[in-house]
């Protein structure tokens, strides 16, 4: 799920490629042509929405006493939870392994929670998962899964102290994806397309990693899609239809407990037995621990059957539409609500994604 803000002119802070003279850089291939996305009333299968638990000084990761428990807060990822959740587990089993305990709860079934419930058992932990929903039914269900740093914090904070958090959180995250590549973790290899007016350039959100988005530009006439200029560059993208439940099962095969529990205070977490608290809540820790910087951004997608042929994402930053493939359908967003709490499709966002995508993809040659 993309950012608006930060991607709208797809102008940040890195430069535009340098002209090509004197054949330097090497002159690039045009792709002349990429298979066309089915689009039609007919081919629809679903709509839904989810809401990104957005922090303007980005996600939060830090242990606090509660009682005489430890409580370790992973929360706040706005739209890249499953790009991140490697990275931020990885930072919140650092601060468990600082306890002496090593009896945990995990509150969270998303991404967030079974990435860290997954981390804490492979370092000797012993885990009980509690949650008030499970897989299909969390909000990371909905997520489109891209490999892809946005949606993260605000502009001002990408440059200042919470900048070394974030890269050391994207950087192990992208290596830790890697091997997981296959069918069995519905994680895979694509070729993700910025589309817009102008030459296109890494993103700020992307700027804090460079190494992770080499861009390939193109120039009008280089590409096939109906914009003067596009970029492309390899990614990554998790199928949360198969990577959530892949990892539930791994957590329950390695003698994870799971509870379906919902919490309404941090008296309710403090009568739990185990010692040490892992708070993987998203936008519920606004409640549950008062952060009231937690704001949520609802983001609508369509979703139509799935098309074995489309193997590369989009994006036209100009009018913040973009189309990732899934196995389980082709999946089109493009919304930005800032402090909306309903998941309800709302039907006019429904007809400017539909439209505004038609529009795209009649428009590849």
């Amino acid at each position: 799920m993309l950012k608006s803000a930060a991607l709208a002119g797809l102008v940040g802070l890195v430069p535009p490629s340098p002209a090509r003279v004197g054949g330097w850089p090497p002159t690039v291939v045009p792709v002349v042509s990429l298979p066309r996305v089915g689009i039609a009333p007919e081919r629809v299968i679903r709509e839904a929405a989810g809401l990104r638990p957005f922090r303007r000084s980005g996600f939060v990761v830090r242990a606090e006493s509660l009682g005489e428990k430890t409580v370790v807060h992973n929360y706040g990822h706005g739209g890249c939870g499953v790009t991140l959740s490697w990275g931020t587990a990885r930072m919140a089993l650092s601060l468990g392994l600082a306890t002496p305990h090593r009896e945990a709860a995990v509150i969270g079934c998303g991404v967030i929670g079974l990435t860290t419930a997954r981390m804490l058992q492979d370092h000797g932990f012993t885990v009980t998962l509690y949650a008030a929903a499970l897989p299909p039914g969390t909000t990371s269900d909905v997520a489109a899964g891209v490999f892809a740093v946005t949606e993260i914090a605000g502009p001002d904070q990408l440059g200042g102290p919470f900048l070394p958090q974030l890269q050391e959180a994207v950087r192990f995250a992208h290596r830790y994806f890697q091997p997981l590549v296959g069918q069995s973790y519905g994680v895979r290899w694509v070729t993700f397309w910025m589309i817009g007016p102008k030459p296109q350039t890494q993103p700020p959100d992307f700027a804090v990693t460079p190494e992770i988005y080499p861009l390939t530009s193109y120039g009008p006439g280089e590409h096939p899609f109906p914009a003067r200029y596009a970029a492309s560059f390899p990614t990554m993208i998790a199928e949360t239809n198969v990577f959530l439940p892949r990892l539930l099962s791994e957590f329950t095969a390695r003698g994870g407990r799971i509870t379906v529990r919902a919490f309404s205070s941090r008296q309710d977490l403090a009568g739990l037995a185990e010692p040490l608290l892992f708070n993987c809540t998203g936008l519920g820790a606004r409640a549950l621990f008062g952060d009231e910087e937690l704001v949520p951004v609802k983001g609508q997608l369509t979703v139509l059957r799935p098309q074995e042929d489309i193997d590369y994402c989009y994006l036209d930053g100009q009018e913040f539409l973009y189309m990732f493939p899934r196995s389980d359908g082709i999946v089109l967003g493009g919304s930005h609500e800032a402090g909306v709490t309903t998941t309800d499709p709302d039907p006019r966002v429904t007809a400017r994604i539909f439209n505004g995508h038609r529009k795209i993809i009649n428009g590849m040659r």
